[in-house]
């Protein structure tokens, strides 16, 4: 009998919402390498998050979080002080052993800019 493969999530499925300080520490203290959208609701969240999942969509390497800042504002507060990262939104920061090494916000989430620190990083 062989083994079956590893079913693989969707990627939203592998999507985690953050919500409080404890989330993102939790959600930081469980991926080495992570993404975290903190999505605003003017229209550049929609276009920030289509590069996204573009680029991340297939990577089931990199966790995603994800921070609606209207109702989680203290979990995007955080991320800001543990990073040193001033917040925006829509606002995308990669991590890599738990210590942010690329962000972009607003009309600055490219698939160019996205997929270069993929590479340099990743």
């Amino acid at each position: 009998m062989t083994a079956q493969p590893e079913a693989r999530l969707s990627f939203k499925d592998r999507i985690e919402f953050l919500a409080t300080p404890e989330e993102v520490d939790a959600f930081l203290a469980r991926n080495d390498n992570a993404a975290i959208f903190k999505a605003g609701t003017c229209h550049k969240t929609n276009e920030g998050f289509a590069h996204v999942e573009a680029l991340l969509g297939s990577r089931d390497d990199l966790a995603l979080g994800i921070i609606r800042v209207l109702e989680a504002r203290p979990a995007s507060n955080r991320v800001a002080e543990i990073t040193g990262i001033r917040h925006e939104s829509p606002q995308l920061i990669l991590f890599k052993g738990g210590r942010a090494v690329f962000d972009r916000d607003n009309w600055d989430i490219t698939p160019e800019d996205l997929g270069a620190a993929l590479g340099e990083h990743f």
